[in-house]
């Protein structure tokens, strides 16, 4: 028969995957792999999945989603950013993760060039070629703190330069970009005339100071935020994101839906319309858990002289294991099988990275303590024995 497709053979799979299946097949192993919350899904959401699909949400829904969470989220996001914004800036999409790959799609022409972090999501380097485009990655280095360097990224701008991706607060690293650090890279897309990506996704997980959104630094409508449900509220199965953005993105985005999905799902969309304008109490618990969690595992890696830098968001941390001498996903491979603690390795974020371990916390509070700890004993032991 004629060969696959090219570009969708050459991707590799996420590492995060592959951890993730040896774990599940790891009894009694301590998941530090996978970013998803640890909590339920809080009730009064649940309750309101239930309700809705027995009130017939059952059946297709709009492209751009039902108009009530068009609304909500409309109002959400203008009450977080100042930025103002209606249903029709809203596009819902199947998880915020199709919202990524729908700008991809909706702006990347064969050789086009989008700005990515390295490190980064490994999602964002597997979407871009599907499209044609072309990854450009910039650096995001430990010893600027993870942070991104706008004159770093002014120098990877080229004609064919269309797309800059900003993650804050970022996975893997967990760093936040003050309102500094955002207007500078603001300033950035705006002098090349780039569209911006905002992945925002963790924007209500802030540990210390406040989440500043681009589209606050927004003034010509350039910016797509994207952000949803599934990590604030605990709600990774619903599915449910979207992205704030100009109307005529949104116009052109919505009919990219139909030759992917078609629609979402109308049950689990009006529950996210209960989620962002019922009791937010259940966000702030879960973000309080999240900030004592980093705190244990930064007090742990401080006792093996292995901190590093503290993250302000998200619920991720890079650990250093360049001592051990071990190629990160060697090293995961190792820890799930001898220490049964799963995690993902540093390679599969980008080359920057390559000597870390990703750990989630989104994990009880024993589980983070007592991963760390096999973490750290594991890297000692591999640095004696070299």
């Amino acid at each position: 028969m004629k060969p696959f497709a090219a570009a969708p053979t050459a991707i590799p799979r996420s590492g995060i995957r592959e951890i993730m299946d040896l774990a599940w097949a790891t009894p009694g192993a301590i998941h530090l792999e996978v970013g998803q919350p640890d909590f339920d899904t809080p009730e009064h959401i649940v309750e309101a999945t239930c309700r809705y699909a027995r009130e017939g949400y059952t059946r297709y829904v709009p492209n751009a989603g039902v108009n009530p969470l068009r609304e909500a989220a409309a109002r959400y996001i203008q009450n977080k950013t100042g930025v103002e914004s209606t249903a029709q800036n809203i596009l819902v999409t199947q998880g915020a993760v199709l919202s990524v790959a729908t700008a991809f799609l909706a702006l990347t022409d064969p050789g086009d060039e989008v700005l990515l972090p390295d490190p980064g999501w490994p999602n964002y380097a597997m979407g871009v070629p599907l499209f044609q485009g072309r990854s450009v990655f910039y650096d995001v280095l430990p010893e600027n703190d993870f942070l991104p360097d706008p004159e770093q990224i002014e120098s990877l701008i080229t004609p064919r330069t269309k797309l800059l991706l900003l993650c804050s607060p970022s996975n893997p690293t967990g760093q936040v970009h003050d309102e500094a650090l955002t207007k500078a890279l603001m300033d950035v897309a705006r002098r090349h005339d780039l569209w911006v990506l905002a992945d925002e996704i963790y924007g209500e997980i802030v540990f210390d100071g406040k989440h500043v959104s681009c589209a606050s630094h927004d003034p010509d409508g350039r910016v797509l935020l994207v952000t949803g449900m599934s990590k604030s509220y605990a709600m990774t199965g619903y599915r449910v994101g979207f992205t704030r953005a100009c109307r005529e993105y949104v116009e052109l985005a919505s009919k990219l839906q139909e030759p992917l999905v078609s629609c979402g799902v109308g049950f689990s969309q009006m529950a996210a319309v209960e989620a962002l304008e019922g009791p937010q109490q259940c966000v702030v618990d879960m973000r309080d858990a999240y900030r004592r969690r980093r705190d244990i595992a930064i007090g742990v890696l401080k006792e093996h002289d292995l901190y590093r830098y503290t993250p302000g968001g998200a619920f991720y941390l890079l650990v250093d294991i360049s001592a051990s001498g071990m190629a990160s996903l060697d090293f995961c491979h190792e820890l799930i099988r001898e220490h049964k603690v799963a995690v993902a390795p540093g390679s599969t974020f980008g080359k920057v990275c390559a000597d870390h371990v990703r750990i989630s916390i989104a994990s009880p509070d024993e589980n983070v303590r007592e991963g760390l700890q096999r973490i750290c004993a594991l890297v000692r032991a591999r640095e004696a024995a070299r």
